[in-house]
């Protein structure tokens, strides 16, 4: 008999190491006005890494809107260089 259970962020993590074998972190980009997002990556264990400046378009004439890159460090990184915050603010065309 097969028991189901919620998927859960760690399986997130499992997966990627596995789908993932370089990678060091996982991000998430987040409209930096959307607080109930920021906060809720933040209880799970991210961080923010840096801006994006004008990373989501703006409706309705507005100004566009700036991103946060938030990371969480795989267990590979054991040293979680890959989550450091980065000092300056970055464009979208500078994203990997």
């Amino acid at each position: 008999m097969t028991t189901l259970r919620a998927f859960t962020c760690d399986d997130l993590f499992r997966f990627n190491n596995i789908i993932l074998p370089t990678g060091q972190s996982i991000s998430s980009l987040q409209r930096v006005s959307n607080q109930v997002a920021v906060n809720m990556y933040k209880q799970l264990g991210y961080s923010v890494y840096r801006t994006v400046i004008e990373y989501y378009s703006a409706s309705n004439g507005e100004l566009d809107e700036d991103a946060y890159d938030m990371r969480k460090a795989l267990s590979r990184d054991t040293e979680k260089k890959s989550i450091i915050p980065l000092p300056h603010p970055v464009r979208p065309e500078d994203i990997e």
